[in-house]
């Protein structure tokens, strides 16, 4: 029998009737238990809450309360709590008498007798149903897409923290791909972004019926997805991915139906592999990304939907995953064991050559600096890419590719010292090549034995999450102190390279290519982000290289931002090393920043102004954008909205605005620009 509880009040003894008046007519408890727990005093608001009647409840114990969605470890800690006459203030899921679930802000204190026991426990129940339902929306919304209802980005990074966090991964590997809905921009522009909503919804629901359980599918935004398969037997990855993905793609072999009408699309994908191709969430995504790039260049003529990223092969883990770089790329497969042989047979028998890429001075057209690509020259003459060796070579091939492209590149820096040109050089270091303890010797006597100064030197380091950030300060800070200069390449592919910038002794940095791959999609987002990154060099008093100028267009943008350096093929594709200096002396850079010939130029001329509300400085009659329109099909608005421009009394921000979207509608319907162009190969 429980203990009578007497409720005191300054010493004196209350009627328990009146008690009971009192506090159903003015307190917040609802519940009243004995020591046990069991229910001795209910409140009308427990009932309401509940739908449990007094008599239902008396002499129960009050976990009737709770049920299957009851977290288990909030009752854990409630229960602690209590055994040690603790109060309790928590959130835990209940159920009422008609088995409906509410979520239940719970407070309960002990309470005890005159000898300090505890004897009762009073608790607040309060209904939060809807602030919980809210919560959950709000949730739900912050981690998921509005359209397809699958997770986005942010939710992305929960889900590469469970593959991280998973077993042996020897022995299990994870594969992370990067979706491209191919041509999808045509479906928005011929039946409307409705139809198109339509169309991303109803593959999304085809994509998921097929996924294997724990497998995830996220939206990036417009037609990018994320694809990330888990728990793949290493010894049967390229298999295993195969069928997966082989089955992934019937989710567009039948067409769409909207409205009566049947729309077809096809998609692309790039795949990195855990963790041979990074083990982080930047680099994972990352070398997808590149990837993917790859598999729309080829999408007129590949044999699957999905390419794998060529990335070098992990350290220590052998050539199991050299075999997955080539015999899952879905583009001609794992080549010959023979034909792998030829490669570092050529490497060791002086088949290494160095190319040329120029790095132009874009504020006056001048050449003074090339970038060393490698290069291997087969038997019979072949020119063999980087990305055809690179994923066969070890650590020690790796630093034999760098030893001997560093003694050819300070090489032809010696030629061209003879031959009148004064030019500098970089080379790729690779990360492997970074912390191997010759690294600081290797470098140092390649410079004395060509008589080539420190500073002429620059090594170009891509990032990398595998490596200790402590132990590449050390080798950077070494070479640093040699006097050769640093650049961190590819600035803008990962998403920890900002912090690497900020501590690690950088002088120049290089904007990845991929970050121009959305700017004829997206060119005022695209030019916000590399004239943003464009002034942090300035902050940073480094210099700055902007990488893929393949055409005029994007050329003329990078101009008219102020880019210090570009390469790309708008100027020309890598050069025999002989043909350099030949070259540099004949270039004429045909590019002026007051002067655009394409609209993505012209766009980038007057954004420069509209983001910052300010009129173009220029006379009306001399300014950059009149020659473009007048040579354009702009209507009498358009022509109005730039003469707005150049207002001496007022801004026209509105009109700014008009003429900035009228620009971004001439270079989508344009496309690429047909002048200067240049294809990747």
């Amino acid at each position: 029998m429980a203990t009578k509880w007497e409720p005191r009040f300054e010493g004196e003894v209350l009627p328990e009737s009146l008690f009971a008046q009192a506090h159903a007519a003015t307190s917040e408890v609802t519940l009243i238990t004995d020591a046990s727990q069991n229910i001795v005093h209910v409140s009308q608001f427990f009932t309401t809450i509940t739908g449990y009647s007094p008599e239902d409840v008396v002499g129960l114990n009050c976990r009737l309360l709770q049920g299957p969605g009851s977290d288990p470890e909030t009752k854990r800690v409630m229960r602690t709590a209590l055994a040690a006459g603790e109060p309790f203030r928590g959130e835990i899921l209940n159920y009422r008498k008609d088995g409906s679930a509410f979520w239940n802000d719970l407070s309960v204190v002990p309470l005890r007798d005159a000898d300090g026991r505890v004897a009762h426990y009073a608790s607040v129940q309060r209904d939060i149903n809807t602030r919980i339902a809210l919560n959950e929306q709000l949730r739900f919304q912050a981690m998921h897409d509005p359209v397809t209802g699958l997770p986005n980005r942010v939710a992305l990074t929960e889900r590469f923290q469970d593959v991280f966090a998973r077993g042996d991964h020897t022995k299990v590997t994870a594969a992370v791909g990067m979706i491209d809905l191919d041509d999808f921009r045509a479906v928005n522009n011929a039946f409307g972004h409705e139809a198109g909503d339509h169309v991303l919804k109803e593959w999304a629901v085809r994509m998921q019926a097929i996924l294997r359980d724990g497998d995830f599918l996220g939206r990036m935004g417009g037609d990018e997805f994320i694809l990330l398969v888990k728990d793949i037997d290493r010894a049967a990855a390229p298999v295993v991915l195969a069928g997966i993905l082989d089955s992934l793609h019937d989710a567009v072999e039948r067409p769409f139906n909207v409205n009566g009408r049947s729309i077809r699309v096809g998609m692309s994908m790039g795949l990195a592999l855990y963790p041979r191709d990074g083990c982080d969430m930047a680099s994972l995504l990352r070398n997808a990304d590149e990837a993917l790039y790859q598999s729309k260049k080829l999408k007129s003529n590949r044999d699957r939907w999905w390419t794998l990223a060529a990335a070098e092969p992990e350290a220590g883990l052998g050539s199991d995953l050299n075999y997955l770089a080539a015999g899952v790329a879905g583009v001609g497969g794992r080549p010959d064991s023979s034909v792998i042989a030829s490669y570092r047979e050529r490497l060791h028998s002086g088949g290494l050559e160095a190319f040329m890429q120029p790095v132009v001075d874009l504020r006056d057209g001048s050449v003074h600096l090339f970038e060393a690509l490698a290069r291997l020259r087969m038997a019979d003459g072949r020119i063999a890419s980087p990305g055809e060796f690179l994923p066969y070579l070890t650590k020690n091939e790796l630093d034999l590719l760098f030893v001997g492209m560093l003694d050819q590149a300070l090489g032809w820096v010696a030629t061209w010292d003879e031959e009148g040109l004064q030019a500098n050089i970089s080379v790729n270091l690779p990360p492997s090549t970074l912390l191997n303890p010759d690294c600081l010797t290797l470098v140092r006597d390649a410079l004395e034995r060509h008589n080539i100064a420190a500073a002429r030197l620059g090594l170009e380091l891509l990032e990398s999450q595998t490596l200790e950030w402590e132990v590449q300060r050390d080798a950077l800070d070494q070479l640093v102190g040699l006097g050769v200069g640093l650049a961190m390449d590819d600035l803008g592919a990962g998403h920890s390279s900002l912090k690497r910038l900020s501590v690690l002794p950088f002088n120049a940095i290089k904007l990845d290519r991929e970050l121009l791959t959305e700017i004829r999609r997206k060119p005022v987002e695209t030019l916000s982000m590399i004239a943003s990154l464009i002034q942090m060099g300035r902050d940073f008093e480094m210099n700055v290289a902007i990488e893929g100028l393949e055409d005029l267009g994007i050329t003329e943008a990078a101009v008219v931002l102020g880019a210090p350096l570009g390469q790309g093929y708008y100027f020309t594709r890598p050069l025999p090393a002989v043909e350099a200096a030949a070259w540099a002396r004949g270039f004429t850079l045909d590019v002026q920043p007051n002067a655009p010939r394409t609209y993505l130029g012209g766009l980038a001329y007057h954004w420069q102004f509209a983001r910052l509300g300010a009129p173009h400085p220029r006379p009306l009659a001399a300014c950059p954008l009149t020659g473009l329109l007048d040579d354009s099909p702009a209507s009498e608005d358009v022509m109005r909205w730039h003469a707005l421009q150049h207002d001496p009394e007022a801004t026209h921000p509105s009109a700014g605005r008009l003429l900035m979207d009228w620009l971004v509608q001439q270079i989508r319907r344009k496309g690429a620009e047909t002048v200067g162009v240049f294809t990747p190969v």
